[in-house]
């Protein structure tokens, strides 16, 4: 099967806003994101809603921003008739492409009891570094920050700093 990850913009059908707000608020409950905040994000600089449709119909997306060399996935969801087929890992690896080059760090946050996602990041390289206190609702439960090194040589994070423009 071909992955195609398409990316939501501010002139995507309202209908596609729709479904990828069902599509979250199946995955994650109530919680979930309204068609608004989806649609919200993308008339926002480097911010990120990408999708994957499959038979006419939302697969799976991601929805994430990029902030001071840092890019933070705010939500992830394939639609349980479409899991395990390596689409989850498909759309972060195309957020991570298409960040600006001088982010170093990727960040996301995760439901504890969440052990199949939980499994899936630690796959695409991401560590549990912290846990974050009561951070979900409906049921209300602890969350760990997980964090991706992005932009290494040989395991050194390189840092760049845009306003030195390379001068000593």
């Amino acid at each position: 099967m071909e992955i195609k990850i398409i990316r939501a913009d501010a002139s995507s059908p309202s209908e596609l806003f729709e479904e990828l707000s069902e599509l979250d608020r199946l995955c994650v409950g109530s919680d979930g994101w309204s068609a608004e905040s989806f649609k919200n994000e993308t008339e926002r600089k480097y911010r990120y809603v990408l999708y994957i449709a499959e038979n006419g119909h939302v697969a799976g997306l991601l929805c994430g921003y990029y902030v001071m060399n840092e890019g933070d996935i705010t939500s992830l969801a394939v639609h349980p008739d479409f899991r395990r087929r390596g689409l989850a890992s498909a759309l972060i690896a195309e957020f991570e492409k298409i960040l600006p080059k001088d982010a170093v760090e990727l960040f996301l946050e995760v439901r504890q009891s969440n052990e199949a996602a939980i499994s899936l990041y630690k796959k695409c390289g991401f560590e549990v570094i912290a846990n974050r206190k009561n951070f979900y609702r409906n049921p209300d439960e602890d969350g760990f920050l997980m964090l991706k090194n992005i932009n290494t040589i040989s395991g050194i994070v390189i840092h760049i700093n845009p306003d030195r423009g390379g001068k000593r």
